[in-house]
């Protein structure tokens, strides 16, 4: 039978290792970000960020494993995302926000990156 007291420890440890990463990632990605997709379609963004994303938590960790649950509809400036995470000792679901500065209104019009903010939860660790 598995060890629930063990399970729970493995999740709150796991939880802030990915806390200290979403952090580190938060400024990884601003810059990677802002150095090779300044002024991308706005459209594109969230393909864009999504990869990104999965790329730099993979490379920096190969124990964690990342996919992309939820887009929202991408508006405003605004990109939303959901992840699905995977360690070895837990799963979990990691937010990502990001806010745009766009020029004009079309899905083509240039987009740069204002804020980066990854949030995870400690309800979300299982």
């Amino acid at each position: 039978m598995t060890d629930t007291q063990g399970g729970k420890e493995a999740a709150k440890k796991t939880f802030g290792y990915i806390e200290l990463l979403t952090k580190e990632a938060r400024k990884a990605m601003t810059g990677e970000f802002n150095q090779k997709h300044k002024g991308a379609g706005f459209g594109k963004i969230p393909e864009i960020l999504s990869q990104i994303t999965i790329d730099w938590f993979t490379k920096r960790d190969k124990n964690i494993r990342l996919t992309l649950q939820s887009t929202p509809e991408a508006k405003n400036g605004q990109v939303r995302m959901i992840f699905n995470g995977d360690s070895k000792s837990a799963h979990f679901k990691m937010r990502l926000d990001a806010t745009f500065s766009v020029s004009g209104q079309s899905p083509d019009s240039p987009a740069y990156l204002k804020d980066l903010n990854f949030a995870v939860d400690s309800r979300d660790f299982y």
